[in-house]
């Protein structure tokens, strides 16, 4: 700048670079102030630790155990209304349960620590003895009973059965 003193000269550029900071500073402010920040968004995905490591949860084992069937005729159809008994080998306690229309029976709440058995009986019909073990560590073992009532499976439609 011709004309002014160099002390002149370098402050007002040093004032025009103030300015220039001042502007970029309040713009920045500007635009954080417009952006919020919401401090619970990010709860779940947290990964920080800070030395306070913690274990996953593990699952805990189960302190019974559920013993779960179906009942079925030599032809492989539920039986409604047969009556699922089990009996505590040791106690010789039995309880019993009817099945539904698909055939199913279930027992909750069994120690693992005991010998079961379960049988199913339909009219004057019955099943063999289903043994559960305590020996069996299955939290939900699956026990299927077939009882033989002398039903005849349905004859399949063949091309040699049919009449001209």
């Amino acid at each position: 700048m011709p004309g002014l003193a160099p002390g002149l000269v370098a402050s007002k550029m040093m004032m025009r670079v103030t300015a220039l900071l001042c502007a970029l500073g309040c713009s920045a402010l500007l635009s954080a102030q417009q952006q919020t920040i919401d401090p619970t968004a990010n709860r779940g995905n947290d990964h920080a630790s800070f030395g306070n490591k913690k274990n996953p949860k593990k699952d805990k084992n189960p302190t019974s155990r559920t013993v779960t069937g179906q009942v079925t005729d030599e032809t492989g159809h539920a039986l409604e209304g047969a009556m699922v008994t089990l009996t505590d080998k040791a106690s010789n306690t039995r309880t019993s349960f009817f099945t539904k229309r698909d055939g199913r029976y279930q027992f909750e709440d069994l120690g693992f620590n005991k010998d079961y058995e379960v049988q199913a009986r339909y009219k004057d019909f019955s099943s063999d003895a289903r043994k559960l073990s305590q020996f069996d560590a299955a939290p939900r073992p699956v026990r299927l009973l077939q009882i033989n009532t002398g039903a005849k499976p349905a004859p399949a439609a063949s091309a040699e059965n049919k009449q001209p």
